[in-house]
């Protein structure tokens, strides 16, 4: 995963890794890579999503002061 990658590039590698296991697409060779990569994009998501609420958070309670 590149480090500069956005989310919503990572919600995308995210959504065709999972269409992919959905249509069986990924060969067993490949399976643990791929389980690990949206792993890791998942990781990374979580992350941006609850840095994202913590910055509205502060903002709404900055406003209020």
């Amino acid at each position: 995963m590149a480090k500069k990658e956005t989310y919503g590039q990572a919600v995308e590698k995210l959504e065709k890794i999972v269409a992919s296991l959905e249509n069986n697409e990924i060969d067993i060779d490949e399976l643990a890579e791929k389980l690990r990569e949206a792993q890791a994009l998942m990781a990374f998501c979580r992350e941006k999503l609850a840095n994202a609420d913590k910055e509205i958070e502060k903002i709404l309670a900055d406003k209020e002061k």
